[in-house]
Order: C-alpha cells, then sequence, then structure tokens
C-alpha cells in the first residue's frame, strides 16, 4: 500500500512536469513566430573572447568544481544558451529605448522650430504695425490711367499718363502695409 501511494505520488509529480514542459514548448513556438529574420539567424551575439581566452574559458568549464556555488552552477550549464539570447533581447531593448528618447527629443526641438516659424509668420496685430517683407503689396493697377483711382477712401486725380500694361520696373512701387485699414 505504501508503495501504491508513493508511486501514485511520483506519476503526479511527473504529470505536472511533462505538463510544464509542454507548456514552455508551446510558449517557444509562439515566442519563435515573433521573431525576426535576423533574430532566427544569428540568435546570439558572436563571442567577444580571444581564440586563447575562449580555449581557456571552455577548459574552467569542463573541470569538476570544488566549490559549492560552483557545483550547483553546473546544473545550470544547459541554460547558459538562454541567458545569452536573454541578455541580447535587453540590450537591444536598451539600445531601442535610447533611440526612442533621443528621436523624441528631436521631434520635441523640431516641434519647438516650427512653433518659432509659425510665430514669425502669423499674423497679428503687432506684425501689421510694422513693416514685413511678407506683406509687401505691389501698386499695380489694372484700372486704365485716364480713370480716376480712389486711394485711401478719396478720389484723386490721374496719377500717370501712361497705361498699366507699359509701367516699367522703376514704375511699380512696392509699400509695406500698416496695420490700419481704415483712414488714419
Amino acid at each position: 500500500r505504501l508503495t501504491s501511494e508513493r508511486s501514485s505520488a511520483a506519476l503526479k509529480a511527473l504529470a505536472r512536469v511533462v505538463e510544464k514542459a509542454q507548456r514552455i514548448l508551446r510558449l517557444a513556438e509562439m515566442c519563435r513566430r515573433l521573431e525576426t529574420e535576423e533574430e532566427k539567424v544569428l540568435p546570439f551575439y558572436p563571442s567577444s573572447l580571444a581564440e586563447g581566452d575562449q580555449r581557456e574559458a571552455q577548459q574552467v568549464l569542463e573541470e569538476t568544481p570544488t566549490e559549492p556555488l560552483a557545483q550547483a552552477m553546473r546544473d545550470y550549464v544547459g541554460l547558459e544558451r538562454f541567458w545569452q539570447r536573454f541578455n541580447k533581447v535587453k540590450l537591444e531593448e536598451q539600445a531601442l529605448e535610447r533611440e526612442r528618447a533621443a528621436l523624441s527629443q528631436r521631434n520635441q526641438h523640431l516641434r519647438e522650430l516650427l512653433r518659432q516659424y509659425l510665430a514669425g509668420i502669423s499674423v497679428s496685430q503687432e506684425v501689421l504695425s510694422e513693416p514685413n517683407a511678407l506683406l509687401i503689396v505691389e501698386r499695380k493697377s489694372c484700372v486704365p490711367a485716364d480713370l480716376p483711382r480712389a486711394e485711401g477712401g478719396h478720389a484723386q486725380g490721374h496719377q500717370s499718363t501712361k497705361h498699366p500694361d507699359s509701367l516699367s520696373e522703376g514704375d511699380a512701387h512696392p509699400d509695406p502695409i500698416h496695420g490700419s485699414t481704415g483712414t488714419s
């Protein structure tokens, strides 16, 4: 009877281990679908150790450990590749976070430049009260020269006897627009 209880407990424990292993395999399969091509081809960073240093490290790993911690670590040698991959992902995550921060800072700078530009070209009472090269109007008229033109709300005499099409470059005088549009 004692043997059957122990055997039943062992079977239950093994069933839990098998279930956990199957769940890990399903998760690994799901993660594999989300990997990029580069991650599938090069899942690990190449070693930065020189060839001699790599041989030396391999010899140390093959020696029988004497310290208790080293003996415990030997049980986890199979997870070496997992931790290499995990650390690679963490490094890439940090690099992406730094890039995001730099892009965010650049975005803020560009927004500030755009805000300054838009403030510079916006038409406000303050801008209209000063001469502004963006608001210059040329006094070329489409009204025949023999008809009187109304300026400033008052009819005045002939400004010129020339036809508008015959105005030369020197006849057109650019004047800046000043703030008020009515009479002064």
